[in-house]
């Protein structure tokens, strides 16, 4: 077996890591999707207990019902580098803006959620559980209004809109907010924007209950010149007394303990309190920072 793959299926048969999340690895890793398959059947083939068998079945499962999903991850993972060096926060906007551009016209799915594996049905599994996580937080509500930052296809404004009294999602690709507008089309509460990247200007001060950022502040924290910070302090500008920031995922560099360092750092500058409450997603791996603004 490929050393980067052993190490994947470790972690997902010690449990805690989500089938698709490990599939999703899989096929980051792997040359070939046969090379996927050959790695699975091979871990299965090495004496492993029978619950270890099942999840590894699990797997197998999931790469056959998704026949396509290395070639969608390859082609996503070809447009959009994570690693990349950031330059200025100007150029890093501009870049992203374009990727998201090609993506939204060539990877819908997968380009906002990698782990879906360019599959509407799981793209829907793992917003809506989010969204349940959301409500069980206490930040959704009949009377409350929402803003995401990053909204893309707008698969979160279109599972939020029935739950809240407004949302507003914006971006800073011009064709995911065409593709989000396409979604939400028809509904009366949602409004969907074209952002700078920069700032929330779309927003007014104490305008929203909850700001959602999930998955976009790694492209912040990539961009480099305090553009994280940025959005933080302009999060508390557009929320009322009591709200929160919720962001879903604040770094891609695998490091935990420097994302709460740096998060109750930026917590700290702006005044908010902070929490981190620890989900048991299905679809969803990622980590959870709560920032509250003071009422």
């Amino acid at each position: 077996m490929a050393d980067p793959l052993r190490p994947i299926l470790d972690a997902y048969l010690a449990g805690g890591v989500p089938p698709n999340i490990a599939l999703m690895r899989l096929c980051m890793e792997a040359a070939s999707r046969d090379a996927v398959r050959a790695a699975i059947a091979e871990a299965g083939a090495s004496g492993v207990s029978q619950g270890a068998a099942d999840r590894l079945a699990a797997l197998a499962s999931l790469l056959e019902q998704h026949p396509s999903a290395f070639a969608t991850i390859r082609a996503v993972m070809r447009e959009a580098e994570h690693d990349r060096p950031a330059g200025s926060p100007d150029d890093a906007v501009a870049h992203w803006a374009a990727v998201f551009d090609r993506l939204a016209r060539e990877q819908p799915e997968a380009g906002v959620a990698l782990y879906a594996l360019g599959s509407p049905d799981l793209l829907d599994a793992a917003t809506g559980e989010i969204v349940v996580a959301l409500r069980g937080w206490g930040l959704i509500e009949a009377d409350r209004r929402v803003l995401e930052i990053g909204c893309g296809i707008g698969r979160f404004v279109r599972a939020l809109a029935p739950e809240v009294s407004q949302v507003t999602g914006i971006d800073i690709s011009a064709e995911m907010v065409a593709a989000a507008r396409a979604r939400c089309a028809g509904l009366a509460n949602v409004r969907l924007e074209v952002g700078s990247g920069r700032d929330l200007a779309p927003c007014g001060e104490g305008a929203v209950d909850l700001v959602l950022a999930a998955d976009v502040f790694p492209y912040l924290v990539q961009a480099g010149g305090d553009l994280a910070g940025r959005h933080v302090a302009e999060a508390r500008r557009v929320l009322r007394p009591g709200g929160t920031l919720a962001i879903l995922n604040y770094s891609y560099r695998g490091d935990l303990e420097a994302d709460r360092r740096e998060v109750r750092a930026r917590a700290g500058e702006t005044g908010f309190s902070i929490e981190e409450p620890r989900p048991a997603f299905r679809y969803w791996d990622g980590s959870v920072f709560l920032l509250r603004k003071g009422v």
